[in-house]
């Protein structure tokens, strides 16, 4: 995640990466992979800039807890 001068705290998007280390840390078990298949399949929306992709934070997060989230394995 970045940090932006003009916002009082974290940017709410960043890399694929950015937000499965962000989502890790809060303690959701969601996989990168997964999250990268999420975009490919058009449920999170990203923002492409080359070969770059970022993502909101917030539409990961409304993702996760609409219920879309994979079961663990049993």
């Amino acid at each position: 995640m970045k940090s932006s001068k003009h916002a009082s705290g974290p940017v709410r998007f960043g890399s694929i990466h950015a937000i499965y280390c962000r989502l890790q840390s809060e303690g959701y078990c969601i996989g990168e992979g997964a999250i990268r298949a999420w975009v490919k399949a058009g449920s999170i929306p990203a923002f492409y800039h080359g070969r770059n992709v970022m993502i909101l934070y917030d539409d990961v997060l409304a993702y996760i807890q609409s219920g879309n989230n994979p079961k663990p394995a049993a």
